[in-house]
């Protein structure tokens, strides 16, 4: 960025007047915008010549990505930046990670799930209405046995007992 600053956002603006692109009421607003974009962008550009541009071993970094990564309905990945409902195994095998790797690189607890907060909100929802454990097998079974011992245990108690008042 040889040039001066204002220089540049103002021949852009220019090009954008002379295309129709823009009005020319909006000029002053729309310079401002490209004069602020162009100063961020040439104080990135001077952090990395610096070297003090992200470090890719940042925590604190990782965490803000991890946090912007994973939204109500979509998730983005964090390596080419797609978004999805969820990261699937296949996504991930693209760039030779599985997801306990993808965690390990970006620093994701291994509790995190890799899809969006809606979707698993609403596996969850349908996994508590279809009750599945109760359709198991075993736990068919325990509950015949339940059944059976709580049975026998109220018949046992069942009886009446007399008092030595009635008995005479």
């Amino acid at each position: 960025m040889a040039e001066p600053i204002v220089a540049m956002a103002k021949e852009l603006i220019m090009a954008l007047i002379k295309e129709n692109l823009l009005a020319p009421e909006d000029m002053q607003k729309e310079l401002q915008k490209t004069h602020a974009s162009l100063l961020e962008l040439k104080a990135s550009e001077e952090k990395r010549r610096n070297g003090e541009g992200c470090k890719i071993g940042d925590r604190n970094s990782r965490s803000g990505r991890l946090e912007k990564s994973i939204k109500k309905y979509t998730v983005e990945c964090l390596v080419c930046g797609q978004t999805f409902k969820q990261l699937s195994v296949r996504h991930l095998r693209t760039y030779d990670l599985d997801p306990r790797s993808y965690r390990q690189q970006f620093g994701i607890p291994r509790t995190q799930a890799l899809s969006a907060k809606e979707t698993t909100a609403m596996r969850k929802r349908v996994v508590q209405e279809s009750r599945p454990w109760e359709k198991a097998p075993t736990y068919m079974k325990a509950q015949e046995k339940k059944s059976t011992n709580g049975m026998a245990a109220k018949t046992k108690g069942t009886r009446k007992k007399t008092t030595a008042a009635t008995s005479r």
